[in-house]
């Protein structure tokens, strides 16, 4: 798609700061207000910041990236982009994330390509870290060319009675994507991860996660969607019950609507304590004749039908995700320039 009308869509969601990050190029704009830190991943302060976590080595040497930290008690949203603008080229994105205690942050984030960009590659080492009773909603939107390849690995740390939030989106054609975050949470911590995927002819797409539920009465659910039309779509997820009353589930529910779609559902439970709660369960099908056939006695089309089935399945696979990601996901149905 055209970067300009990317940008001019993308830029409404209304967050701020928005902060753009072009191939391997570093950070323009560092922010130090006084709850609020965004600074270039290269700045001699997030190395300090960051030898109290525990973060994943940089296995990169060119690459770009932010650190961004929300003092404790605060609340604010951001709004961050990763583009690649040359073809071939390779992004490294390392970026960690930090919401201290009782703060709140949500980030809408969009990747793309411009429209002349070919086989580029996309590499991220994110860690995310939820202080106490904090939360952090991490919404994703790709939109990344045909044949782009996409490889994010993302760890997230949760602290106590602390809540993440990733609500994961991929509907534009791609050629491959692999992104499994695993998420580890303390006393009482709640995660969910959520993703949404519209599978295409000669997409490769793994797409799950995990979450380790180390603390007691601490609680977790993956829940993936999935419109395929072809190509090929994994999910691989799984959550482990280790603290006393803990809670775990996993849902996949997929449409097919070609029968060169090619969807497989892996769902691993594994619980070390007898008090943990664990459940999983999955939907795949074609789109029913009967309901086609319903709905072109009230005078639409065939293809019209198809397209307010999809449409009912995206709405009610979406309906816990924040409005700003609803409302994208409605242009990109209806074939808006959104996305």
């Amino acid at each position: 798609m055209n970067l300009e009308d990317f940008l001019d869509n993308y830029s409404n969601i209304g967050m701020d700061p928005y902060i753009v990050l072009n191939d391997n190029k570093p950070l323009l704009m560092e922010t130090a207000e006084k709850d609020l830190q965004i600074l270039n991943i290269k700045n001699k302060k997030v190395e300090e910041f960051t030898k109290k976590y525990e973060v994943q080595e940089n296995t990169f040497k060119e690459y770009t990236g932010y650190l961004i930290l929300l003092s404790a008690d605060s609340k604010n949203s951001i709004q961050t982009c990763f583009l690649t603008s040359q073809s071939g080229f390779e992004q490294n994105v390392r970026n960690v994330i930090v919401a201290e205690e009782n703060s709140e942050l949500e980030i809408f984030t969009g990747c793309l390509s411009n429209e002349h960009v070919k086989s580029n590659t996309h590499n991220a080492i994110t860690d995310i870290f939820v202080g106490k009773n904090a939360k952090i909603t991490f919404n994703m939107i790709h939109s990344w060319g045909e044949t782009s390849k996409v490889f994010p690995k993302t760890l997230v740390y949760v602290e106590e009675n602390g809540l993440f939030i990733s609500n994961y989106v991929v509907w534009d054609k791609v050629k491959e994507i692999k992104s499994n975050p695993k998420v580890f949470l303390k006393d009482g911590a709640k995660a969910v991860i959520q993703s949404l995927v519209y599978s295409h002819d000669d997409s490769v797409l793994d797409i799950g996660g995990s979450i380790n539920l180390k603390g007691k009465e601490s609680s977790g659910e993956i829940l993936s969607s999935v419109v395929s039309e072809g190509g090929e779509y994994k999910t691989v997820t799984e959550i482990v019950g280790e603290g006393d009353d803990s809670k775990g589930h996993i849902e996949c529910n997929a449409v097919l609507l070609k029968n060169s779609a090619n969807v497989e559902t892996i769902p691993l439970l594994k619980a070390v304590n007898t008090s943990v709660q664990l459940s999983h369960e999955a939907s795949i099908g074609k789109i029913s004749k009967k309901e086609i056939e319903y709905l072109q006695t009230k005078g639409l089309t065939e293809d019209q039908a198809r397209e307010l089935i999809v449409r009912g399945f995206v709405n009610n696979s979406v309906k816990r995700m924040p409005n700003s990601v609803q409302e994208k996901i409605e242009s990109m149905i209806s074939g808006g320039k959104g996305f």
